[in-house]
């Protein structure tokens, strides 16, 4: 039965492909036309052209799913789920995959800053339950250290956020995970605690100051395993990515009491970091950018990979 569910969830349509298809056609001939340039500045140039387009991809995707919940959420499953390759004719070196993960798919890391919002007490708490939990699992030898360093990052006072606060738009908060890497990082020397190199953060928490409710369809088994009280063998087990959560919960003999709606949003989001790879002259290049509901931002170029 799993079987057949991942099959239907993998399913690529057709207009996916189309799609695809059209933005990679302009990019394959430029490459072909580049070939005598600089290796690096052309891949370069590809990538600002791959990000340019993608959005306008996307969003060509997503209409198809604006009056049917269900074409949308075929198309987001594709996106997340299946990483699409496209390989240019007659040429093994040149082609281009595009690999999308929803935003919103954890708790918000920046929800740890809300202890004194009265109208946002349900996330705070249950983002802070949810640390707690973490670090008595793992044992972190002072865990109200790392909160401390959490929270100064989350209000901007310890400074590491202030290239990252130039380069989007100057907005508080911890906005990657690379930047929750380096506070812990911080603290694993400060506290002399390498336990916390074991925590998976990515796993249970999302970096983004803007996100109020998580896309329910799209955590992680470890997240859902220890939000709702469940075994994690049994949740990796059964869980697929895409499927309904409160279904499952309940199925799964969760704890429904945990479950609150207004944590989870009432349909998919818009909301998704992509990164697209791509071949050129015998090298693997990659590009990374986030898609908000119709704007392409945060874009970075990754280099050879």
């Amino acid at each position: 039965m799993k079987k057949m569910r991942r099959g239907v969830v993998l399913f690529i349509t057709l207009s996916v492909i189309a799609a695809m298809l059209a933005m990679v056609g302009v990019i394959f001939a430029y490459l072909e036309k580049s070939r005598d340039s600089a290796s690096y500045t052309a891949a370069l140039i590809q990538a600002d052209l791959l990000f340019r387009d993608s959005k306008d991809t996307i969003a060509a995707l997503l209409k198809q799913g604006a009056e049917d919940k269900e074409t949308k959420k075929t198309i987001l499953d594709t996106l997340y789920l299946a990483p699409i390759t496209l390989q240019a004719e007659e040429n093994e070196e040149m082609f281009t995959m595009l690999y999308c993960q929803p935003l919103d798919k954890g708790v918000n890391i920046n929800w740890l800053g809300m202890e004194e919002n009265s109208s946002a007490q349900l996330r705070y708490n249950t983002a802070q339950t949810l640390f707690d939990e973490l670090a008595e699992r793992y044992n972190l030898q002072d865990s109200a250290l790392l909160l401390k360093r959490i929270r100064e990052a989350i209000d901007g006072q310890d400074g590491s956020n202030a290239q990252t606060q130039d380069k989007f738009t100057q907005k508080k908060g911890i906005l990657t995970l690379s930047q929750m890497q380096d506070i812990v990082r911080d603290y694993r020397f400060e506290a002399d605690d390498a336990a916390v190199e074991d925590i998976v953060w990515e796993k249970y928490f999302s970096f983004d100051s803007q996100d109020s409710v998580m896309d329910g369809s799209y955590l992680s088994a470890e997240l859902i395993a220890s939000l709702f009280d469940m075994e994690l063998d049994l949740v990796k087990e059964e869980w697929l990515e895409g499927d309904d959560l409160k279904k499952f919960v309940a199925g799964q003999g969760g704890d429904m009491s945990r479950y609150n709606a207004k944590l989870f949003a009432a349909e998919a989001i818009e909301r998704m970091n992509c990164r697209i790879s791509y071949g050129y002259q015998g090298n693997v290049y990659a590009l990374g950018f986030d898609y908000l509901e119709g704007k392409a931002e945060k874009f970075e170029f990754y280099g050879k990979q």
